[in-house]
């Protein structure tokens, strides 16, 4: 990994300090892309999982009552046709159940089996492992400078939106 940072750091000093915004976006999304791949690796290495797959498990592990398709794609931010692809082959593979909402028979809600449980808290362990490792040298001084940084840059984002 540190390897392929070192590319981005001779990329980004070529950029004139003028054009700070796109030497933090191109930043961001460097960082953020091999983490991602980091988590994406260990999914599939260690239990033949995607990300998608994972975070479909992860949204259902946070409502015990289960989510409708409608909701979980907008809790993913992606396409209801993206979410009901996945769902498809969690449900083959048995960790999810979908059922028909008893208000519309067109609507499915959507609950972990205990397979897709058991599954998921075994992963989330190993994520949340992955993550302490890929951050451990950050300090929580780090931590906190980072995340109210990029909190801005949210305020910042909503509130262009805002004038739009």
């Amino acid at each position: 990994m540190a390897n392929r940072l070192h590319v981005v750091e001779q990329r980004l000093e070529h950029i004139p300090h003028e054009k700070e915004g796109l030497r933090l976006w191109l930043r961001i999304v460097s960082c953020t892309q091999m983490v991602e791949q980091e988590i994406r690796a260990m999914l599939r290495e260690k239990f033949d999982m995607t990300l998608p797959r994972f975070e479909v498990l992860s949204a259902l592990d946070r409502v015990a009552d289960g989510l409708t398709m409608s909701e979980l794609s907008h809790w993913l931010m992606v396409s209801k046709g993206n979410v009901t692809g996945i769902a498809e082959r969690l449900s083959e593979d048995g960790f999810i159940r979908r059922e028909p909402t008893p208000t519309d028979r067109r609507s499915f809600v959507v609950t972990l089996t205990e397979k897709g449980r058991r599954t998921y808290k075994e992963m989330e362990l190993e994520y949340e492992s992955l993550l302490d490792k890929l951050f451990n040298d950050m300090t929580p001084d780090d931590s906190d400078m980072f995340t109210g940084l990029l909190a801005k840059v949210k305020e910042s984002v909503e509130e262009l939106r805002g004038q739009a």
